[in-house]
């Protein structure tokens, strides 16, 4: 799917994001090469390195622009994605702070961290290129954390 340049940072790090979720998805389960504490620090590592960060970046730069010049705001799609933010910040906070293994959250965040980034990249952001004038992307684009595996 073609993205507009000014997205990229954020679609490289669902990319990573989408990667993660699809390992945390069969963790516990045969199709598994890592443990659950593997999973969990590498969980951990991605979000202090860039999740937390993207999520600020899409909450208090890229959804305000849509909201502002989407002349056809989705607010239906818009509440979806900031009550999925929250529920993946919840999961996120609750593996982190226990030190039993929660294998059935685990797997719970990785398919909400997929379908999370689907909608993201086939509903959110082809409404936001539509709609947004370019030259307000671009600016956001100067402001959004950078992936810290691709430097994007």
């Amino acid at each position: 799917m073609k993205r507009h340049e000014s997205l990229y940072p954020l679609s490289h790090h669902h990319h990573h994001a989408l990667v993660m979720a699809v390992d945390m998805s069969k963790v516990g389960t045969d199709e598994s090469k890592k443990s659950y504490r593997d999973f969990l620090r590498d969980l951990i590592e991605f979000w202090e390195k860039d999740g937390d960060d993207h999520f600020m970046d899409e909450e208090r730069k890229l959804i305000p622009l849509y909201l502002a010049y989407g002349e056809e705001v989705d607010d239906e799609l818009v509440k979806t994605i900031l009550h999925q933010h929250a529920e993946i910040r919840g999961l996120v906070h609750k593996l982190r702070n226990t030190t039993e293994s929660l294998t059935e959250d685990m797997q719970r965040l990785g398919n909400l961290l997929s379908e999370h980034v689907r909608l993201e990249e086939r509903q959110l952001f082809p409404k936001i290129e539509e709609q947004v004038p370019e030259k307000y992307l671009y600016q956001a684009n100067g402001m959004f954390h950078r992936d810290s595996y691709s430097g994007f």
